[in-house]
């Protein structure tokens, strides 16, 4: 077990190839039919969905590998940018934001926005603190903190 969690990036990589390999099949199965749709809502089709899920596969797969490339502060930034493409294509087909009224959307992206903004000011007093205070044991004894 323990060698097949050193191997995720290729798990991940082999559900990836496994499920485009299906979405070709019920893409090429489905051609030409029509899906049908309910009187009330919208009902996404399965080669649709499908394609989202090969390319959130192929996303976490992205993340993954990314993972094993030491770019220094820039691997944070690659790996929130590929979650923020991984939320939006869940929102927009998963949660049928796609189909929905413009304004869920506009609550929906409304709400992430504050919550950068306040990820950002809350970022950036991360700088300010310090491991250890007083580091210098001169520097204690002369401020009679010793004991």
């Amino acid at each position: 077990m323990e060698a097949l969690l050193n191997n995720v990036d290729l798990l991940i990589l082999s559900a990836f190839f496994l499920c485009l390999i299906v979405t070709l099949i019920v893409t090429k199965a489905n051609k030409g039919q029509k899906d049908p749709h309910p009187v009330v809502g919208h009902m996404t089709s399965t080669p649709l969905l499908l394609t989202i899920l090969t390319a959130l596969l192929f996303l976490t797969w992205l993340t993954v590998g990314v993972s094993y490339i030491d770019m220094g502060d820039l691997n944070i930034v690659v790996a929130m940018g590929v979650a923020t493409i991984k939320a939006t294509l869940v929102g927009l087909y998963f949660m049928h934001l796609r189909w929905d009224r413009p304004f869920n959307a506009i609550i929906l992206v409304g709400s992430l926005l504050f919550l950068g903004i306040f990820l950002g000011f809350a970022l950036l007093d991360t700088g300010e603190y310090q491991e250890n205070m007083y580091t210098d044991s001169a520097t204690l004894e002369a401020q009679g903190l010793t004991d």
